[in-house]
């Protein structure tokens, strides 16, 4: 049995709108209003918030990043799993 915060390759994922987001120099810095508190992303993190402005699974994800990036696919499926957990821990994203 999965823990329904824990995000799988097939999970569908989207952002949250309650974030306020804009992009400066390549990093995306978000502010969320309810919990008075402000996040950063940077790397692949602008890449795959601007994504999720549609449900996509980590699959998709990755797939994605793999064009755009020099990066094992395995690993950058891990690697985007556990980034998405994070942003739902932080409620910046939600499960479809």
């Amino acid at each position: 049995m999965t823990d329904a915060r824990t995000i799988g390759p097939e999970t569908l994922v989207r952002r949250s709108e309650e974030p306020v987001a804009v992009e400066v120099d390549r990093t995306v810095v978000m502010m969320s209003v309810e919990k008075g508190m402000y996040y950063g992303l940077e790397g692949p993190g602008p890449r795959i918030w601007s994504l999720l402005d549609q449900a996509r699974t980590p699959r998709e994800l990755r797939d994605t990043l793999v064009e755009e990036f020099d990066v094992d696919p395995e690993q950058c499926l891990r690697d985007v799993c556990n980034f998405l957990e994070d942003m739902l821990k932080a409620d910046l994203v939600h499960l479809e």
